[in-house]
C-alpha cells in the first residue's frame, strides 16, 4: 500500500523476516577479491576528488567552482564515512589484522578518526534498542524536540558548532580508551599536514573548501541521514525521536544514492538486524513489499518532511 501523499503512518503488519535459511555468510561476502574491490573502490574516490580540484579549478570560472566543489567534497565525505563504517564492523578487508590499518590510512586520516574509536562509539549505538537517548552515542546529540529547535540545530550544523561538539564528543573518557585518544589526537595533525601541504603548492583553495564543507555540510547531511534513519513516524504521522526504535531501510534514486547513502549504509533496518554482514550480503535480505514506513521506504525527503511536520511547532 502506496502511502498517502499528505503523510507517512506505520503499517501494523509487516511481511515475514527472513529465515534462518535466507541468511547470507558473511564469509562468502567478504573474500580477497571484495577486500581488493573495496580498496580499488576507496582510491578510485580519492582520484576523481584530486581529479575535480585539479581539472575543476583549471577550467571553470571560480563561481562555478566553489559551489560544485562543495558538492564534490560532500559526496566524497560521504564515502569515507560509509567506509569508516564499514571497517568498524571488520568489513572492509577480510584479514582483521589488516583491517584497521587499511581503514585509518585509505579513510580515517580525511577525518581524523582512528577506526578503533569509532569502532568502541559506535558498537555502543549497535546495543541499543532505542535511540536519540543519553546512552545512544551516535544519536543523542542530534535530537530535538521541536521545530524551532530542529532549525536550531542547522544553524549549529552550518556554523561548524555540531562539529566542535563531535570532535570532543570523540575524546570523552567514559566512551574512548585513554590510549585511543592519543591515537586520536594524533591524527587530527593530519588536516594541519594537508593545510601546510596544499600552500606549499599553490592550492590552498582545495584543503580550505574540503575542511570548510566537513566541518559545516558534512554534520548537516550527517544529521538529515540519521533522521531518515532512526526517527519513528507514528501511525498518526508524527515524529518520535526520544526513545525511537526505527531502523529504515531507504531504496532512493540515483542523486540519493550519490549524496546521501550509498547501498554501503542504504540498507539499514537489516544492517541493524544483521551488523555482522558486509554490506553486499544485505540487499537480498530486504522485504520490499513492507508497509512499515519504519522499516521502509523509496522516499526519503518524504520521510523528512514527515519528521518535520511531526514536531511541535
Amino acid at each position: 500500500m502506496q502511502p498517502p501523499s499528505t503523510s507517512i503512518s506505520a503499517s501494523t503488519s509487516s511481511p515475514p523476516a527472513p529465515t534462518d535459511a535466507r541468511i547470507p555468510k558473511r564469509r562468502d561476502f567478504l573474500t580477497r577479491r571484495h577486500g581488493a574491490l573495496n580498496v580499488a573502490h576507496v582510491l578510485a574516490a580519492h582520484t576523481l576528488l584530486v581529479a575535480w580540484f585539479w581539472l575543476g579549478y583549471r577550467f571553470l570560472p571560480f563561481a562555478a567552482y566553489l559551489p560544485l566543489s562543495l558538492v564534490v567534497c560532500v559526496v566524497h565525505q560521504r564515502a569515507m564515512s560509509e567506509w569508516i563504517h564499514e571497517g568498524a564492523h571488520l568489513n572492509l578487508v577480510p584479514s582483521r589484522r589488516w583491517n584497521d590499518l587499511v581503514t585509518n590510512v585509505l579513510a580515517g586520516l580525511w577525518f581524523a578518526l582512528p577506526v578503533r574509536v569509532y569502532r568502541d562509539i559506535h558498537f555502543q549505538h549497535h546495543r541499543k534498542d532505542a535511540f536519540f537517548v543519553l546512552d545512544d552515542p551516535d544519536t543523542r546529540f542530534l535530537d530535538v524536540e521541536s521545530r524551532p529547535a530542529f532549525w536550531r540545530a542547522l544553524l549549529s550544523d552550518l556554523t561548524g558548532l555540531t562539529m566542535i561538539r563531535q570532535f570532543l564528543r570523540f575524546q570523552e573518557k567514559d566512551l574512548v580508551p585513554t590510549g585511543e585518544r592519543r591515537s586520536r589526537a594524533l591524527t587530527a595533525l593530519v588536516p594541519v599536514a594537508v593545510l601546510v601541504g596544499s600552500f606549499a603548492i599553490g592550492r590552498l583553495d582545495a584543503a580550505l573548501i574540503y575542511y570548510a564543507s566537513l566541518a559545516t555540510l558534512y554534520p548537516l547531511f550527517n544529521r538529515l541521514r540519521t533522521y531518515a534513519q532512526h526517527v519513528t513516524i507514528d501511525e498518526l504521522g508524527r515524529s518520535r525521536f526520544d526513545g525511537s526504535m526505527a531502523s529504515r531501510t531507504i531504496e532512493g534514486g540515483l542523486l540519493d544514492r550519490v549524496v546521501n547513502t550509498s547501498p554501503r549504509l542504504m540498507y539499514h533496518h537489516e544492517h541493524h538486524a544483521y551488523p555482522h554482514l558486509p554490506y553486499r550480503a544485505l540487499e537480498s535480505l530486504v522485504v520490499r513489499g513492507d508497509d512499515d514506513v519504519n522499516r521502509y521506504t523509496r522516499s526519503r525527503w518524504r520521510v523528512l518532511r514527515a519528521v518535520y511536520r511531526g514536531l511541535p511547532g
